[in-house]
């Protein structure tokens, strides 16, 4: 399993090469986009998202402005208000992208072969991957996780921490049956402590004050991916397998 192999699918969120609205599968479950959205063309619905993202992630939600993104991406905020009923609405499908994008690369790594030790050191180096990727996504869910958005909270959490729990569960739990994990390890326990681990990668590689904690901890190790994740997988693999 390679890192070639998992990278996302090549398409910017609602839209693919045909220049139509992807399938129902490619979508989240709940849509925060108007139908109008789906009848203008793809150039025009990337500009839209491209420009969202730089504003939210250089100004964080609370001081992002969707007069400001409907003006840089060249249409009318009466245009904008007609594709998303609310700024709300223009955030959540920016983070339903990254949530797409997540979940494919997941999916793809916990449902392939290898053991769990194998699957989740192809998962740091993913993240890793992914946080260079997409770099401005990752910096909104940092503001996110520590803007206290308590009214976006819930359903923020629900989408992205969802997915990423069930299969680290299942995951575990087929591992566990096969008897490579300590007898007394606790899934949630385990799937939680997991997820922090790779969280923190992901946002050491798209942040600069993340990276800067990393170097703070790590030291010299900081300097170098493979060292760190390859160090990071035999961590976990030390802490959770049957001794």
């Amino acid at each position: 399993m390679t890192i070639e192999n998992l990278k996302p699918a090549a398409h910017w969120f609602f839209y693919d090469e045909s220049d139509k609205m992807g399938t129902e599968s490619e979508m989240s479950d709940e849509k925060y986009h108007e139908k109008a959205f789906e009848k203008i063309t793809a150039e025009k619905r990337k500009r839209i998202f491209d420009i969202a993202i730089a504003e939210f992630s250089s100004k964080g939600y609370n001081a992002a402005s969707i007069n400001t993104i409907a003006r840089d991406a060249g249409i009318s905020i009466g245009g904008m208000y007609r594709y998303f009923k609310s700024k709300e609405a223009l955030f959540m499908s920016i983070l339903d992208l990254g949530y797409t994008l997540l979940e494919e690369a997941l999916t793809r790594i916990l449902d392939g072969g290898g053991n769990i030790f194998e699957k989740i050191e192809t998962m740091l180096r993913v993240s890793v991957e992914y946080s260079k990727n997409y770099r401005e996504i990752n910096q909104i869910y940092i503001d996110v996780s520590t803007e206290g958005l308590s009214s976006l909270a819930k359903k923020i959490s629900l989408k992205m921490e969802g997915i990423t729990a069930k299969l680290y569960h299942e995951t575990i739990a087929d591992a566990a049956k096969k008897g490579l994990l300590r007898k007394d390890l606790h899934p949630g326990i385990a799937s939680f402590c997991i997820d922090n681990l790779v969280m923190m990668v992901q946002f050491a590689y798209c942040s600069d004050y993340y990276m800067e904690r990393m170097k703070l901890y790590a030291g010299t190790a900081a300097d170098s991916e493979e060292e760190m994740v390859n160090g990071m997988a035999n961590f976990i693999k030390n802490a959770i397998s049957a001794q």
